[in-house]
């Protein structure tokens, strides 16, 4: 082999090797984009599977809050329906206690003035 043959194909093995260089950075590039939007992909489901979650969660207390909110506002409704039965049911005895009262107060004071 003649140096220039030699030469030639140094130069040859050169230029491969540069392509070689070339493609590896070129693939290097598309891999790390790739991989950018597998990331922000991910990023993004894991947000929404989060925001759903939270929302499932919110959903389910404010559930919970507003069966609490019934179940005490049945308690008072039930308190208040006592309250007010007995409170007729003393009405005659209530009356009867006010007349007796006021029937004692108008005699006190007839007795004073007679």
């Amino acid at each position: 082999m003649t140096r220039a043959e030699t030469l030639l194909e140094i130069k040859k093995a050169e230029e491969e090797a540069e392509q070689i260089v070339r493609e590896a950075q070129e693939k290097q590039k598309m891999i790390v984009a790739n991989a950018r939007r597998e990331a922000a992909q991910r990023m993004r489901e894991s947000e929404e599977k989060l925001r759903a979650e939270f929302e499932l969660a919110v959903s389910r207390e404010k559930n919970r809050i507003a069966s609490q909110k019934e179940e005490i506002l049945k308690r008072g409704r039930e308190e208040a329906e006592k309250i007010k039965k007995l409170a007729n049911e003393r009405i005659p005895e209530i009356r009867l206690y006010l007349k007796n009262a006021f029937e004692r107060a108008i005699d006190a004071a007839t007795r004073t003035n007679g």
